[in-house]
C-alpha cells in the first residue's frame, strides 16, 4: 500500500481575458480518423471556447461563426466544444455553426479527420446550476439522453464530455444518475464517446461514480465512458497521478478508486501556453507508457472567447508550435 496523499491538486476559474497572437505554422493534416469508431490511438485535444452564458456576449444564443487557428487544424485530432450550459442543455449556436465546417476546407473549418466532442458543464456551470436537474432521478437522466443521443446525427458530433465539478458533482445521487444517463445513451448511440474529466486526485463524488462504475471488472463497456481525463495541468504533472487511476487497485485502503483504468484510456493534462519542451514530454510520455494522449486547456479561436491570459494557447506562438510537433510525435506512431 501507499501512503495517503497530504495534499490535493487544484484547478483554475479562469475568469480574466487573453490577447490572441496570429500563427503561421505550416504541417501535414492531422491523422486520419479511425477505421472504427472510437477515439484514435493517440488524441491531441483543444479544448477550444466558444460559449458562455455568464459572459456578456458569448452566450449560446449569440450569433457569429467562429474559426479555428491553423494550429488548431494541424495541431489537434480532437476539439472539445466548450461548454453547454447543463441547466438548458441548449447546443450554443457558435457549435452548431463550427460543427458544420467539418470537411467543407472553408477558411477556418474543422478538419474532415478532427473529431468533435460537445463539453457539458464546466467549472462555473457545476456551482450554478447545482444541482443538474436531469441529475436527480433516472428518470430524468435517462430523459436527457435521449435528446443527448440526436446530437449525433443532428450536429455530426462524435461525443461528449463530462465535465461535473465541486457543487452539483457532489450532489447526491448525481453519480448513480450520470451511470444511468451514460448507459442509456450508448444503448442508443453506441458510437457516442463519452469522455470523464477528473481532478488529479479524485475528489469529486459524480466523477468517482463514473469511473469506478465504467471501469468495474464486471461493467459492459459498450455502456461506459470511453476515457478519463486528468484536469492536472501545470507542467508535466498530470503524469504524477495517472497512477491514482491507472493502479486504483494498488493505492491505500479507502482510496476512492476501486479499479484499473487501461493508460490507453487515460489523457494528460496540459496547460494551454504550456513550452513546446512541456509539451512534447508529455507526447513522448503517452507514447512510451501507452497513454491515450493529451486534453489542453485551454484555447481561444479567432476573435473569441477568452479566460485567462496566462492560459491561452493562442496567445503563445511557441506553445502553438509545441502543438504542431507533439500531433506529428503522435501520427507517427499510430
Amino acid at each position: 500500500t501507499t501512503a495517503a496523499p497530504t495534499d490535493d491538486p487544484t484547478t483554475a476559474a479562469p475568469t480574466e481575458e487573453t490577447t490572441t497572437a496570429a500563427s503561421t505554422i505550416t504541417s501535414k493534416p492531422t491523422s486520419p480518423r479511425p477505421p472504427s469508431p472510437g477515439f484514435p490511438k493517440k488524441v491531441l485535444g483543444l479544448y477550444i471556447l466558444l460559449a458562455d452564458d455568464y459572459e456578456e456576449g458569448w452566450e449560446s444564443d449569440a450569433d457569429w461563426s467562429p474559426k479555428l487557428f491553423e494550429y488548431q487544424q494541424l495541431g489537434a485530432n480532437v476539439l472539445f466544444f466548450t461548454f453547454i450550459n447543463p441547466g438548458t442543455m441548449q447546443v450554443p449556436l457558435a457549435f452548431e455553426r463550427l460543427a458544420a465546417t467539418r470537411g467543407t476546407g472553408a477558411e477556418g473549418a474543422v478538419p474532415a479527420d478532427t473529431l468533435i466532442i460537445f463539453a457539458i458543464g464546466g467549472y462555473a456551470y457545476s456551482l450554478d446550476p447545482n444541482p443538474w436537474e436531469w441529475l436527480t432521478s433516472r428518470s430524468a437522466a435517462e430523459a436527457m439522453a435521449e435528446t443527448v443521443a440526436t446530437w449525433k446525427s443532428k450536429f455530426g458530433i462524435d461525443g461528449i464530455d463530462m465535465d461535473i465539478e465541486e457543487g452539483a458533482g457532489s450532489q447526491a445521487g448525481a453519480g448513480e444518475n450520470l451511470l444511468h444517463f451514460i448507459h442509456k445513451l450508448k444503448s442508443l448511440e453506441p458510437d457516442m464517446l463519452v469522455s470523464q474529466p477528473t481532478y488529479g486526485y479524485p475528489q469529486i463524488q459524480a466523477e468517482i461514480d463514473v469511473i469506478n462504475g465504467g471501469w468495474d471488472p464486471s461493467a459492459n463497456r459498450d455502456l461506459e465512458a470511453d476515457s478519463v481525463g486528468l484536469m492536472v495541468y501545470e507542467g508535466t504533472q498530470a503524469l504524477q497521478y495517472v497512477k491514482n487511476y491507472a493502479e486504483g487497485t494498488s493505492q491505500w485502503e479507502g482510496f476512492p478508486i476501486h479499479v484499473d483504468v487501461p493508460r490507453s484510456e487515460i489523457l494528460l493534462g496540459c496547460k494551454g501556453s504550456s513550452s513546446p519542451g512541456t509539451i512534447v514530454q508529455l507526447a513522448e510520455a503517452a507514447i512510451k507508457d501507452d497513454i491515450l494522449g493529451i486534453m489542453v486547456w485551454y484555447a481561444s479561436v479567432v476573435d473569441g472567447l477568452k479566460y485567462q491570459v496566462s492560459w491561452d494557447s493562442s496567445g503563445s506562438m511557441t506553445s502553438q508550435e509545441g502543438y504542431v510537433e507533439a500531433m506529428e510525435l503522435f501520427r507517427q506512431n499510430m
